[in-house]
Order: structure tokens, then C-alpha cells, then sequence
């Protein structure tokens, strides 16, 4: 195998690498309360509730949930917006294909996805 297929097979691996990641986060997004429900009682958050002093992190999860919760009940429309979140993911992922076909000709998506991961800071 030459330096350039190595290259190339690297460059495929690392971007089916990053499609996947993107189609994971935005699998995620959509059952958000769900989800936390689910963490939140195999982690016995409530078992926290009432000790002197439960981890930061207890603490922050039954917020979250109590949170999800009431928006669920209260205002349930906000819900919509991770479902484009989402989509948003989706079709990142399905642009990286372009990159999967022919990386060197697509070569500015790698730039628009480091860009992207970049301002996620902000």
C-alpha cells in the first residue's frame, strides 16, 4: 500500500468517524426527556434528594429534569426545535459523504466542518 493510499484510507476513516459521531448527536437530540428520565433513574438521582450533601452532579441532573419536565407539561411546542436540531445534524452528516467520495476534490468540507466545530465555542 502506497503513502497516498494510506493517506486516503485514513481520511476515510476519520471522516465516516465524524458522520457517525454527527448521526449519534443528532439521534440524541429527538427522545431529549426521555433520555434524561432514563439517566436520571439509572444514576438514583432521587436517591440523592435529602442526604447532606449530594454531588454536583446529582444535583444538576434532577435540575434538568424537573426542567424538561415542566416544559413538557407547560410548553411542549419547544420541543420542536431539537427535532430541527437534529435534522441540522443529519444533514451535516449526509454533506460529509461528498467528502467520503472524492476527499481531495471536496476538500472545503473539511474546512466548513472545522469551522463549524470551531464556533460551537461562542
Amino acid at each position: 500500500m502506497t503513502r497516498n493510499e494510506r493517506l486516503l484510507r485514513r481520511v476515510r476513516v476519520l471522516t465516516w468517524l465524524f458522520i457517525t459521531g454527527l448521526i449519534v448527536a443528532g439521534a440524541t437530540a429527538i427522545p431529549l426527556k426521555t433520555e434524561v428520565d432514563w439517566l436520571a433513574n439509572l444514576t438514583g438521582v432521587k436517591n440523592w434528594a435529602g442526604t447532606p450533601q449530594p454531588p454536583t452532579w446529582a444535583i444538576w441532573l434532577d435540575r434538568v429534569q424537573a426542567a424538561l419536565n415542566r416544559t413538557a407539561s407547560t410548553d411542549p411546542i419547544l420541543f420542536y426545535g431539537t427535532d430541527w436540531l437534529a435534522f441540522g445534524h443529519f444533514a451535516i452528516a449526509l454533506a460529509f459523504v461528498g467528502a467520503l467520495r472524492d476527499p481531495v476534490r471536496n476538500r472545503w468540507l473539511f474546512t466548513f466542518g472545522m469551522i463549524a466545530c470551531t464556533l460551537i465555542v461562542p
